[in-house]
C-alpha cells in the first residue's frame, strides 16, 4: 500500500471571498479582481451590467444578484451565491480556463 499524502480541499470561489462579503451576502467586484486575469476591474463592471445597460450583449450579469452600477465600478458589488457564474462567463467571453 502507498503512503498517500492528505491535502487539503481547495477551496471554492464563494468560500475564498466569503469572508469578505457584506451582512447581505454582497461582495465588492474589485476584491475578487485576482479571478479575472489580471484585468481592470472598471472593464469587469461593464460586463456585471452590460455597461450600465447599454450593451445588452455584454450583460453577463443577466439573472445574477448585484448593486450598483458600472459608472461607479468601486462601488459595485455582486452576491456571494453568483460569484463564481459571472467569473465563468467573463473567462468564457475572453476564451480563458
Amino acid at each position: 500500500m502507498q503512503n498517500q499524502e492528505q491535502f487539503p480541499n481547495k477551496p471554492g470561489i464563494r468560500e475564498k471571498y466569503l469572508l469578505k462579503a457584506d451582512e447581505e451576502g454582497y461582495l465588492y467586484l474589485g476584491d475578487a479582481r485576482t479571478e479575472f486575469g489580471g484585468r481592470q476591474i472598471q472593464y469587469i463592471a461593464r460586463f456585471l451590467d452590460g455597461s450600465g445597460g447599454t450593451e445588452p450583449d455584454y450583460n453577463f450579469g443577466k439573472g445574477l444578484k448585484y448593486k450598483g452600477s458600472s459608472g461607479n465600478y468601486s462601488d459595485i458589488k455582486i452576491h456571494i451565491n453568483d460569484l463564481e457564474v459571472f467569473i465563468e462567463r467573463v473567462k468564457k467571453h475572453y476564451g480563458d480556463k
